[in-house]
């Protein structure tokens, strides 16, 4: 296992977790969760944030030690802020489908709206919660705030979905592991036993790779079995249409083996009945496809020959934030990373700050850029393309997990992984 990383990285991890780490649970939070619902609606120019919803969920997992997040990643940060006397009490980094959205060329004359949700433990005191956006110049920006204060707040706390949660591997307390949900999307009422057999199946592709493989003991692995009254998935491109629990779909932004679903209420409704980190949507289809996105969701195909390659890719997108190496592959983004920029995904670099990246990874005699050639194919480097664009956009090594379906995790890939499992799992 690769544990090396950069001094830069390290003194910011070392800083930053040592700040989140003052933070103490009981004096500012309870053991339930704030959910706050909102609406994010824009074009590619402009987007603005609107309040629809506050309820009451049971089930906070994440750390108690560890409240402000030490990783600069995603397109969106949320902050909670004890509203007396503004302290930092809590912040959480992610990414978001609109966003993905925004980059399209449908964003640039149309305006759309998609929900969303802020999800953090449930709040002692008056708060303030702060959302901010990442720019093109790479720093966040405030886009939306409000206030609740829980002694005058009216919130819901029913199950608007709920269903069956079964432990299917349990090896600690949910405030000290990662804990892996996988939730059932277009498995009808007798398909279950199927569903919980795919979700076993798929929980053991991703620990069949390092580093997940030495980390299993720092998760917990569970599903919720949510009915769906349609088995299958939505095809738009092939005119199939299902009802399912989760409102998922091939032919996300018209690319035929992207699959999505928009409804990430439903989503976090559904995933209420248990504890979890990350959400796995397992899509009861054999057709090629999926998604994953940073702290929000993967989603990917329960019965394609290529599912346990699919598996282990989109976990790595919303668990570890990496991003895709790959360029030379239809997608819909326009103008993905501004190559002005360092792009925060720890798997890639414009060379705009390449000293926060794996730059300490490399052998002295390395050239950067590191020439495509056979010689270097085992071999830490700078390579050319990367994020959906062949020119500026660097990648670690020829090839990775996150580059075709035939690799494994590089080793700049596996140690940001590894990073993320010690912030989770408090090591």
């Amino acid at each position: 296992m690769i544990r090396k990383i950069s001094i830069s990285l390290f003194l910011f991890l070392l800083i930053d977790t040592s700040s989140a780490q003052a933070q103490n649970f009981d004096q500012w939070f309870e053991d339930d969760v704030m959910r706050v619902d909102l609406m994010f609606s824009g074009t590619a120019h402009e987007s603005t944030y609107a309040f629809s919803g506050l309820k009451k969920e049971p089930h906070y997992s994440g750390s108690r030690t560890v409240l402000v997040d030490p990783f600069d990643y995603g397109d969106h940060k949320f902050e909670v802020s004890d509203a007396e006397s503004g302290t930092l009490i809590y912040s959480f980094t992610y990414c978001t489908l609109f966003r993905e959205w925004q980059t399209t060329m449908e964003a640039q004359t149309v305006r759309r709206a998609y929900n969303h949700v802020l999800r953090f433990p449930w709040p002692k005191a008056a708060i303030k919660v702060e959302v901010f956006d990442r720019s093109w110049q790479g720093d966040f920006v405030s886009s939306w705030s409000g206030h609740f204060d829980p002694a005058s707040i009216y919130a819901d706390p029913s199950m608007p979905a709920l269903f069956e949660s079964v432990d299917l591997e349990i090896n600690g307390l949910p405030e000290e592991k990662i804990d892996i949900l996988f939730l059932a999307e277009g498995y009808t009422e007798n398909e279950m036993v199927k569903f919980l057999a795919d979700a076993e199946r798929s929980a053991g592709y991703i620990f069949s790779e390092e580093p997940f493989k030495s980390r299993r003991e720092s998760f917990n692995i569970r599903a919720v079995k949510s009915v769906s009254k349609d088995s299958g998935t939505d095809i738009p491109g092939q005119s199939v249409w299902k009802n399912t629990i989760l409102n998922s779909s091939f032919f996300t932004f018209g690319i035929e083996r992207y699959m999505t679903t928009m409804d990430y209420a439903s989503v976090c409704d559904v995933a209420a009945n248990a504890h979890y980190d990350q959400i796995y949507i397992l899509v009861n289809t054999d057709k090629y496809g999926g998604g994953g996105m940073y702290n929000l969701y993967s989603i990917s195909a329960a019965d394609n020959l290529e599912s346990r390659a699919v598996v282990i890719h989109e976990f790595g997108h919303a668990f570890g934030g990496l991003a895709d190496e790959y360029y030379n592959s239809a997608v819909a983004y326009t103008d993905f990373f501004n190559l002005e920029a360092e792009p925060w995904n720890p798997n890639l670099t414009t060379l705009v700050d390449f000293d926060a990246k794996w730059k300490s990874m490399l052998k002295a005699d390395t050239p950067i850029p590191t020439p495509q050639e056979e010689k270097f194919n085992a071999i830490i480097g700078v390579y050319e393309g990367g994020g959906y664009v062949a020119k500026d956009v660097y990648r670690p090594m020829i090839d990775c997990r996150m580059h075709t379906n035939d690799a494994v995790f590089c080793p700049v890939c596996a140690d940001a992984l590894v990073q993320m499992i010690n912030r989770f799992s408090g090591q």
